[in-house]
């Protein structure tokens, strides 16, 4: 996490224009120390949707994410204070990004950008705060082709759906206001861009009573780093809908810093609410799961029940065949077991809540093995038994993502999961690691040689 010092405003001042392929999540002090992103509009027909629009949006979200990543994740302690919530959104949203930068622009190409859209946030989705915005933005895609503020409405429905136990005073809160505030402004007669506008300025303007009526941010002395993070995005949007250039201005992020000094005790039943997340400690972990299933409803139903007797922090989204779950919990072994019982086809990240991720991925097909190598501060890829291919090979490249957060290039242990071809030449792989006792050793950085599998082209 990181202080509430705010240095002088040249210095925070950056210029973040363009396409999001190749931004980085960490490192860069041409965003991340930043707290403000100019970037270059395009015109649009100020319609959701409209593909050029939506293209502009994601192209501009990217980098204003990236400015206010460290801002965002020094005020997320819930469920859990690990400060993160910044760089989840930043990875759901950029893998959004990506998704539709592969979509071939053309006119009347809003359906596909669309799907694009929904389907690259949910495959990205990371922690609490990506899996509820991926549902946020299917949600919005869903509905893109009505009014604006009706599209509001149903994302901020979806989002809270995605979560069995909704908690007020958060995301979910700002959500719905803002929708709330875009249908009055569009009913005084307000065009889209300026409808969204003023629902992001009341969202901004009730932001610290909004997240005050939550015990563990009133606690802590914090806004919801959630909300944050979907106001800038929204922000972001009313620009793109207006087709104007010029800077996303993220400085507001500075008046919702963190108290100086230790943040305060979370004491008695404020601890462990319904919903708030497993006590994070040593032996507390975030599962996260891609299923593949042709009843992605059905099965996202089944999941947002019986997760919750593997942990806390649950949130299931439902997609084009696919599911993405979320849980907090004391014991992998619990989740897996119930993602077993689904029927679906699933792969997993693991890691430990509150350690600290090191730049390593650790393979293993077993949920048990999986608690040590988190505990020794690897993102977990859980492979298991019979995990297609190309299933192994887009779950390691999920964890490596999750890994590179922390900087520096990320080391791959494969634990004889991943046949050569299925190697990403970007990663650097350690030769011999072919079991889950090597992947354990080479976790503890016990000696072992290192390779190259070789350069991206």
């Amino acid at each position: 996490m990181h202080g509430p010092g705010v240095p002088g405003d040249d210095a925070w001042a950056v210029t973040a224009v363009g396409q999001s392929k190749g931004v980085r999540v960490s490192g860069s002090a041409r965003t991340t120390e930043g707290l403000r992103a100019d970037v270059a509009g395009r015109p649009g027909t100020g319609r959701l949707d409209d593909g050029a629009v939506l293209r502009d949006w994601l192209d501009r979200a990217v980098p204003a994410l990236e400015a206010a990543q460290q801002r965002i994740d020094s005020v997320n302690v819930f469920p859990v204070p690990d400060g993160d919530t910044g760089t989840n959104v930043l990875l759901t949203v950029r893998g959004a990004a990506e998704e539709v930068a592969a979509v071939p622009a053309g006119a009347g190409d809003g359906p596909q950008v669309l799907r694009a859209l929904a389907r690259g946030a949910l495959l990205s989705a990371r922690g609490n705060s990506g899996v509820i915005l991926s549902r946020y933005l299917g949600g919005l895609a869903g509905a893109a082709s009505g009014t604006l503020p009706e599209a509001l409405r149903v994302a901020a429905q979806a989002a809270r759906e995605a979560v069995p136990v909704p908690e007020d005073g958060t995301v979910l809160t700002v959500a719905a206001g803002v929708a709330d505030a875009a249908r009055e402004a569009a009913d005084a007669g307000a065009d889209d861009a300026s409808a969204l506008a003023a629902g992001v300025a009341t969202g901004r303007d009730g932001l610290a009573r909004v997240s005050a009526t939550h015990p563990v941010l009133r606690s802590a002395r914090v806004v919801d780093a959630g909300a944050c993070a979907l106001l800038v995005l929204l922000d972001v949007l009313a620009a793109a809908l207006a087709g104007r250039a010029g800077a996303v201005d993220v400085g507001w992020l500075t008046e919702h810093a963190r108290p100086a000094g230790p943040a305060p005790e979370v004491d008695g039943p404020e601890r462990a609410r319904p919903g708030g997340g497993v006590p994070a400690g040593p032996a507390a972990y975030e599962v996260v799961a891609l299923l593949g299933t042709a009843d992605a409803v059905a099965v996202a139903g089944a999941l947002a029940g019986a997760l919750g007797s593997a942990g806390d922090a649950v949130a299931v989204v439902p997609g084009d065949g696919l599911v993405t779950a979320h849980v907090h919990t004391p014991a992998p072994v619990g989740a897996a077991a119930v993602l077993d019982a689904s029927g679906a086809a699933w792969t997993a990240t693991v890691r430990a809540l509150l350690g600290g991720v090191r730049p390593v991925v650790a393979c293993t097909a077993s949920a048990a093995a999986s608690a040590s190598l988190a505990d020794a501060g690897a993102v977990v890829a859980l492979l298991p038994a019979g995990t297609a291919p190309a299933a192994a090979r887009d779950a390691v490249r999920r964890a490596a993502g999750d890994a590179a957060a922390g900087g520096g290039p990320v080391t791959v242990l494969p634990g004889g999961l991943l046949a050569p071809g299925d190697l990403d030449p970007s990663w650097a792989v350690v030769a011999g690691v072919v079991d889950d006792r090597a992947v354990r050793a080479a976790t503890r950085g016990e000696p072992a040689e290192a390779r190259t599998t070789g350069a991206r082209a």
